[in-house]
């Protein structure tokens, strides 16, 4: 069952500001191979980690979105560079949260407070997805979307047959 986000909140994600990451001619240059990417683990998805803080509201509100949004979003690529990194992310997901431990703590990482590709793709697939479209229709839309004038995808796998 999909985990539907609030439409309100999940519109005001789309409109962050080039100022909240790269722009996309930074991100079509891989500039996150310089990035060292800061991680922070909390006790879930409610609890923020704190290079979060001083962070505009609607990232905030995303890095929540995407904690609570990994069946979908590690079906989704990511077009920054970060798969060609040594960082190797192989999702979007990967681009805000690391690890999911047992316990239920999430290692967060801050890779996508710095680059606008990131905040998009993950924006635009949550609201896809709470709009009633397929995990493959968005990996298409995003897949043909940003095929032109970014860096090759994370290596992300297919999503399961429907």
């Amino acid at each position: 069952m999909k985990k539907i986000i609030p439409l309100v909140c999940i519109l005001a994600l789309l409109t962050f500001a080039a100022g909240c990451g790269a722009s996309e001619e930074e991100s079509s240059e891989g500039s996150h191979a310089g990035h060292g990417d800061q991680r922070q683990t909390t006790e879930g998805a409610d609890v923020l980690p704190d290079f979060l803080a001083e962070k505009p509201e609607n990232m905030q509100t995303l890095y929540q979105a995407v904690a609570k949004s990994k069946d979908l979003l590690t079906y989704i690529p990511c077009y920054c560079g970060c798969g060609d990194t040594p960082f190797e992310h192989k999702s979007n997901y990967e681009c805000f949260i690391h690890d999911n431990e047992k316990n239920g703590a999430i290692v967060w990482d801050d890779h996508a407070t710095r680059c606008q590709a990131c905040l998009d793709i993950a924006a635009e697939s949550i609201i896809d997805y709470s709009n009633g479209k397929s995990i493959q229709e968005i990996r298409d839309q995003i897949d043909e979307a940003y095929q032109d004038g970014y860096p090759e995808p994370t290596k992300t796998p297919a999503p399961p047959k429907a």
